[in-house]
């Protein structure tokens, strides 16, 4: 299947009739006995937005979001990174003291073996 979408349609793509995923929705909601009103896209900039403070690198969230250039989601969401500068120099200091373990995939290491020092 070439996407792993919660919602597709027959041809599995991420585009469905809003009125039948609405319909489901809100029957879900007031099965959980959810009363407040909460939307789909309130869901979608939720869970964009708490993936992103938690570290989820933005090219993931903008293929999961279905945005065709990542940009669309650094530029919705930016408000949810503002602490990213420091989070990179705190992950880069556990790192280089050997508090955190660093483990590279293998396509890195083979990468990095391929290419000419400048």
């Amino acid at each position: 299947m070439p996407g792993d979408y919660l919602f597709a349609n027959i041809r599995r793509t991420n585009h469905l009739m809003y009125a039948l995923v609405h319909r489901l929705w809100n029957a879900a909601r007031k099965a959980a006995g959810v009363s407040r009103k909460i939307t789909l896209l309130s869901l979608r900039h939720f869970f964009a937005s708490a993936g992103l403070a938690k570290g989820v690198p933005a090219t993931d969230m903008a293929v999961w979001l279905g945005h065709s250039d990542p940009r669309t989601t650094y530029q919705t969401y930016a408000h949810v990174l503002p602490d990213a500068p420091e989070r990179l120099r705190s992950d880069m200091d556990d790192v280089l003291s050997l508090k955190t373990q660093l483990v590279l995939p293998l396509q890195f290491e083979a990468l990095h073996e391929n290419v000419s020092p400048c």
